[in-house]
């Protein structure tokens, strides 16, 4: 038996790795009732809740540090010793003479008969107590008594449901008469549903139950980040994938999630870095960990117990692994249905099992695994056929075809479970779930040995991962049954056409995406006109990364020649989706028409699916043109058709829209947290992960002044994006020029649009440049290339001059204001951006009307000096109301320069040694770890101001270092500044 006791002196055991998670209600419950006088608290929970980790959290608190504590716990075995936990907790009692050196009173005498150890301390005992009737009597009182002497006291017995009988009985007569400063604690592992401890109180004694539950998914997910093997949130978004994982095989239980990472880490591949594993391994690593040694250990301690009937039962519910009527059970397990309901029963008693409502399950998978691994082969084949059987037999309702598709492969049957698979995969698609369909049609072209079956499969699993998170895998197993399989031409089209869908919004790039697509085009033609018209509305949309657009409007041209031989509604749905989108992301005046075109009653679910991408895609593109207006009308009718359909692309397409709208139209409150959220939902599909990761970086930069972290989420979103429709690249490369140009360095600012430049001039695809010309023209204005700015400027003119793109014009504005002002024409320049300020404020997009006064600002302060600063005064106000404090500090810093005061009063405000404001927020940022460099760029401060203020901060606080700075109270505001 393991003796867990321990004194007033004891040090509480190491936290777990992961921390203390989850339990600040619960612990402050149990404090509530130690500190308020005698009282019976039990904590109650799950196997593997963390019932003891509560406990000790509590106790090993500074506010119960003088107290008297000691523990036992109950053995969980068949024949435990009477008393046994009782003596443990006892034993730990100080072991010096006369134990707290002042008599005692004879009755605690009684105690020395049962705990050998304290024989020779305690007083001898009455004469009566030799008598074991009387001795049962006297010792809960004895125990009392001896526990007061030492004042205030806790005795904790743990797992009390596996309390012998004598235990028992002197708890309840210990609590019939509670001296006044003793505190009993018992934890108590039950399922939910089982009866509380059957205890009674008297008096002034206060009973109070204390209930652990499973962790919450986001519970889980703060332990799965205090994990060391962790990375930081700004390194990587694959903790919550992590954390998702860790929850579903655990169910939340901290036992098993500890468990499970341990395990991970001790067995899978690493690539270690500055921060440790990476989370990628480890997430590999949990995926391919199997069964926690320590779980297989709990679940078969457990277990042991359980009769025959009982062991049949859990062998049928790992079987089955679903949540089936206790009738089914029995049948699979071959139970008779009076003793299956007796031994489900022991099975929730002993955690094994819990209860869905009326139905048993296990905990979590991880338990069923284990229980999974124990069954022998030849028996799993077989208890597989039975449930197979017995699924098909019970129930009117649908047939699981997923789990009879894994029961006939488990027994054998390899024919009928692919049978099953792909009419699982098809139910699934039909009602919209195409994360299940992928799933399904992926494993099915594993499965599925013949060529022919293959290319069946792959055909239907290209068309449906178009609307899921479409893996490598996915892309793999398509890509292997076109290399080897020699699909018939018309079948080998459909499939590269629908490969390159999924190649360019999900796991590839553009132009692989483009040369699928090319390569598909010949074999539909000479087969199916109809898809082939379908390809070629595919090939017609647009990319910053694509084909010149001169070749897209090919494509767009030649897909209209065929349209009126296309009769199949959904591929009639999905020439007009992708020709609204052709024409939208070009600019082209007939994009109206053809969204309207989109307004018509959708028959099926795919076809829905395809309106529902429509509209989104004309969100984002009519967004990029600067119709923000209509871009969330758009969006709106996309939620309508989505309502019915489960599509996680087209759900994260929508979000990362009404990101970008909502950066646009200035609400940024929350837009952080919220870029933040959606780059961690989609890790896995690049491009919404790139456009919400640009949002963040903005942000970071503009709204939070986190240089650093804006220059890493910019150069990441630039990184990862696929299939750029014209704001990620242009955004992140602008928004990376601006940080150099306000640091004085054009030439780095040059460098950071040239690439996004060549994308410009390879593909003419001047109406999404708006968001990075004026930006360029700057910096090249700034390097003293302005021929090289009037070229681009020529060149954006010309690209525009048909287009529908206000945006683009409002943008082309300033750009030529800005070369009038390189060409000391300022009037001209202010003329100008006047008028983009105008543009700008009639599409609804209040920080780039801003950036057009602030520069109409500058031009008349070089024109009028102080007379001129209201304008940029004005401007401060604006960008205060949006919330841009890299800008406020931007103008305060021109205003500066000029040697204009914003504020007038008599003489300096002295603080004398409190830190002023400025002084705050370098302090904060020194906190984080910051260089002063980066502090610089964030402030918009010179290095050499940040360097006074970071030595004034040490001088006033009396620091040795930078890193004491911390230590002065700046530790927690500053860190919880700077992590996300």
């Amino acid at each position: 038996m393991e003796r867990r006791s321990f004194v007033a002196e004891h040090e509480p055991r190491p936290a777990d790795e992961g921390g203390f998670v989850g339990r600040g209600e619960e612990a402050r419950r149990l404090r509530d009732v130690l500190r308020e006088g005698p009282a019976l608290a039990v904590v109650r929970g799950e196997a593997g809740a963390g019932l003891s980790r509560l406990v000790d959290e509590v106790l090993g608190a500074a506010e119960f540090a003088g107290w008297t504590q000691v523990r036992g716990a109950c053995p969980d075995t068949p024949d435990p010793v009477p008393l046994g936990p009782v003596v443990d907790a006892l034993a730990a009692l100080p072991h010096r003479p006369g134990l707290l050196g002042r008599p005692l009173p004879p009755v605690t005498g009684t105690v020395g008969l049962v705990v050998p150890e304290l024989a020779g301390l305690l007083p001898p005992p009455p004469a009566s107590a030799a008598d074991p009737e009387t001795r049962r009597g006297l010792l809960p009182r004895a125990v009392g008594t001896l526990l007061e002497a030492f004042g205030d006291a806790v005795l904790v017995l743990e797992d009390i449901h596996r309390a012998d009988p004598e235990t028992l009985g002197l708890l309840h007569r210990l609590l019939g008469a509670m001296p006044p400063r003793l505190r009993l604690v018992v934890t108590e592992d039950a399922a939910p549903g089982l009866p509380v401890l059957g205890v009674r109180v008297a008096g002034r004694t206060r009973l109070a139950e204390v209930r652990v539950r499973p962790w919450t998914p986001e519970e889980t997910e703060e332990f799965v980040r205090r994990w060391p093997g962790t990375p930081r949130p700004e390194r990587a978004e694959e903790p919550q994938e992590l954390a998702a994982l860790v929850h579903e095989l655990t169910g939340g239980l901290p036992g098993a999630a500890e468990a499970l990472l341990r395990a991970a880490e001790e067995t899978g591949p690493h690539t270690e870095g500055e921060d440790g594993p990476w989370a990628g391994s480890l997430l590999a690593a949990v995926r391919e960990a199997g069964v926690p040694a320590r779980v297989r250990r709990e679940l078969a301690r457990r277990c042991a117990p359980l009769g025959e009937d009982a062991w049949r039962i859990v062998e049928a519910a790992a079987v089955l692994d679903r949540a089936v009527p206790v009738g089914l059970l029995a049948e699979v397990a071959q139970v008779a249905p009076g003793r299956a309901e007796a031994a489900v029963e022991a099975c929730v008693r002993r955690s094994v099992l819990r209860t869905d409502g009326p139905l048993p399950v296990f905990r979590h998978p991880l338990d069923r695994r284990a229980a999974l691994a124990r069954v022998p082969g030849p028996r799993l084949a077989r208890l597989s056929l039975r449930a197979a059987r017995a699924l098909h037999r019970g129930g009117a309702g649908p047939l699981p075809l997923a789990d009879l598709a894994r029961l006939y492969r488990a027994a054998g049957r390899a024919r009928e479970g692919l049978r099953c698979l792909v009419a699982a995969a098809d139910r699934a698609a039909d009602g919209g779930d195409y994360t299940t369909a992928t799933r399904l049609y992926t494993q099915a072209v594993a499965d599925d040995p013949g060529a022919g079956g293959r290319i069946r499969t792959a055909a239907k699993l290209a068309r449906t991962a178009q609307l899921s998170r479409a893996g490598d895998q996915v892309v793999a197993a398509v890509r292997q049954v076109l290399d080897e399989d020699d699909p018939p031409p018309r079948l080998r089209g459909e499939i590269r056409l629908h490969l390159s869908v999924v190649l360019r919004n999900q796991s590839g790039g553009a132009l692989d995406s483009l040369d699928e697509v090319a390569r598909a085009i010949p074999d539909l033609e000479a087969s199916d006109p109809q898809t082939a018209a379908r390809a070629m509305a595919v090939a017609a949309i647009p990319s910053i990364k694509g084909w010149p657009v001169d070749r897209h409007r090919a494509w767009l041209d030649r897909a209209e020649t065929l349209a009126g031989r296309v009769t199949d509604p959904v591929a009639r749905a999905a020439i007009a989706a992708n020709r609204a989108t052709a024409l939208m992301l070009l600019g082209d005046p007939r994009a109206w028409a053809a969204a309207d075109a989109l307004a018509g009653p959708a028959g099926t679910a795919m076809e829905a699916a395809h309106h529902a991408r429509g509209w989104t895609n004309l969100a984002h593109a009519s967004s990029a043109l600067g119709y923000g207006v209509r871009a969330r009308a758009f969006l709106d009718r996309a939620a309508d058709g989505l309502a019915d359909t489960s599509s996680p692309y087209l759900e994260g397409l929508t979000q990362t829209a009404r990101l970008v709208l909502t950066w646009h139209a200035g609400g940024w409150q929350g837009l952080h947290a919220a870029a933040d959220r959606t780059t961690r939902l989609y890790p896995e599909i690049p491009d919404l992960r790139a456009e919400a990761m640009l949002i963040r970086g903005l942000t970071a930069l503009h709204v939070l002044g986190d240089v650093p972290r804006a220059r890493r989420d910019l150069a990441e979103a630039a990184r990862v994006t696929c299939y750029d429709t014209g704001v990620i690249l242009t955004a992140s490369a602008a928004a990376t020029a601006r940080i150099h140009l306000e640091a004085g360095r054009p030439g780095q600012a040059c460098e950071a649009v040239e690439e996004t430049l060549r994308q410009l001039e390879r593909t003419g695809g001047w109406v999404w440049a708006g968001e990075v010309l004026p930006t360029a023209v700057e910096a090249l204005r700034g390097s003293g290339r302005t021929a090289r700015a009037h070229r681009l400027v020529a060149d954006f003119t010309a690209g525009t001059a048909d287009r529908d793109a206000p945006a683009a014009r409002a943008a082309l504005t300033v750009c030529r204001a800005l070369l009038a002002e390189a060409e000391d024409r300022p009037e001209e320049a202010v003329g100008l951006l006047a008028e983009a300020e105008a543009r700008w404020r009639r599409l609804g997009r209040p920080f780039d009307a801003a950036r057009a006064a602030e520069a109409r600002g500058r031009c008349l302060l070089d024109l009028r000096g102080e007379a001129a600063a209201g304008g940029i005064q004005e401007v401060i106000e604006v960008y205060r109301e949006l919330g841009a404090r890299w800008d406020v500090a931007r103008c305060q810093r021109l205003l500066r320069r000029h040697d204009i005061v914003t504020t007038h009063r008599r003489g300096r405000l002295g603080y004398g040694d409190q830190l002023s404001p400025r002084e705050q927020e370098v302090a904060r940022l020194v906190v984080q770890g910051r260089a002063n460099r980066d502090i610089a760029e964030s402030l918009v401060l010179s290095t050499r101001t940040v360097e006074h203020h970071v030595a004034r901060i040490m001088r006033k606080l009396n620091a040795t270092s930078r890193t004491d700075i911390a230590l002065e109270g700046w530790g927690e505001a500053g860190a919880g500044a700077g992590r996300r």
